[in-house]
């Protein structure tokens, strides 16, 4: 009798320790794709500042046309005459 209750024990025991390593081995599966999502948010983050960063400069540049215009209009030139009088060059 006492050897039919350690073998359910036993049994009861491994049973136990499956199940361990399987909730073991599913904990790790949702740690690796909870990094994933992380270093996915983080580039999601480093796009936005990229997408800011070039509105602000796009902003930039159309202001300095606007002033390259206005000073064009005055002098009665093209905007490249005084790009080149300046001493610089329209890359856009």
């Amino acid at each position: 009798m006492e050897d039919t209750v350690l073998t359910s024990k036993k049994a009861y025991l491994e049973e136990c320790r499956e199940k361990y390593l399987a909730r073991k081995a599913q904990f790790e599966e949702l740690r690796s794709n909870s990094n994933l999502y992380h270093d996915e948010c983080q580039h999601i983050d480093v796009q936005k500042s990229h997408i800011e960063q070039l509105k602000e400069y796009n902003e930039l540049r159309d202001i300095g046309l606007r002033l390259l215009q206005l000073v064009a209009d005055d002098k009665k030139c093209k905007i490249q005459d005084v790009v080149e009088e300046m001493g610089y060059e329209l890359k856009d």
